[in-house]
């Protein structure tokens, strides 16, 4: 079955390959490639017909490979020339009406430069108001006075009498600024955030919430529904079941009647020939005697 189907497409092969070799010549010999359709363009044509070229070639090679008669290998040789001299010709042509390859333009030049968001400085702090000539010395100045007095009560003979160490100022550490990473703004963003994305998860469960309670009750209106269908089904099934035997007994009766009719209507038929055979027989012999 296979070795026929081969035998029979190779046949098919062989005369689909003259017809095309046939107009592909009357083709490129008829076809005007210096008109430019707008419908057609003569590039189109030029690649309908190369690539009808190529569905040649392979046929040509399809039926050489099965081939092994001389006079047809020269004649596949004849068609191989000409597929070459076509292509060629169409080759050029497509070289000519080819449509320029435009490359567009770049989109990178037509983006926006990002903008890079400046960092805010800290705010300064507010520096203390500074201390009256007349006021209150600070308690540390009170602790470092007491301890030098009593140094130089204890140690009075000592040339070199130990020098108080400074006091810090308080002022001093307004002068740099703080090095402190500020999250108020950050939080202060992020507030409005959160409450968007709790109110959104919110109403995504209010909506969850309200399509299974929706898909409960679809459910039970459709079990509820294949219920009564179910029921409607072998109500209906039981009726033609009944019907079924209804009619099976009448088609017997019928038939048993239909028999007794029939032997009925010949004995009738039969008395009616008897009884007229007979009244013309008493006629002739009454006639004749």
């Amino acid at each position: 079955m296979s070795f026929s189907n081969n035998a029979e497409q190779l046949q098919h092969d062989r005369v689909n390959l003259q017809q095309l070799v046939r107009r592909l010549e009357k083709t490129v010999a008829s076809e005007d490639w210096a008109t430019d359709d707008a419908a057609r363009p003569a590039w189109i044509k030029t690649r309908v017909a190369l690539q009808k070229l190529k569905y040649a070639r392979r046929l040509l090679r399809n039926v050489e490979l099965y081939e092994v008669d001389a006079e047809a290998t020269s004649r596949y040789e004849l068609l191989r020339s000409t597929l070459d001299r076509l292509e060629n010709v169409v080759l050029e042509v497509d070289k000519r009406v080819a449509p320029k390859v435009v490359r567009p333009e770049p989109i990178l030049p037509t983006l926006p430069v990002p903008i890079s968001r400046a960092v805010e400085p800290p705010a300064p702090s507010p520096a203390p108001a500074p201390e009256s000539p007349g006021g209150a010395a600070s308690p540390a100045a009170d602790e470092s006075l007491a301890s030098i007095s009593a140094q130089d009560l204890l140690l009075g003979s000592d040339p070199s009498p130990t020098r108080p160490a400074p006091v810090p100022s308080a002022s001093s550490s307004t002068l740099l600024p703080s090095t402190l990473p500020k999250f108020a703004d950050k939080s202060a963003s992020a507030a409005p955030a959160l409450q968007n994305s709790a109110a959104l998860h919110e109403e995504l469960s209010a909506q969850l919430a309200q399509m299974t309670a929706q898909l409960k009750r679809n459910t039970l209106h459709f079990s509820s529904a294949l219920e009564n269908d179910k029921a409607f089904l072998e109500g209906t099934q039981e009726k033609l079941e009944k019907n079924y035997d209804v009619m099976t007994k009448e088609r017997v009766r019928l038939r048993d009647h239909r028999s007794k009719s029939w032997g009925t209507t010949w004995i009738v038929m039969l008395s009616v020939i008897v009884a007229a055979v007979g009244f013309v027989l008493t006629f002739f012999v009454i006639r004749l005697t």
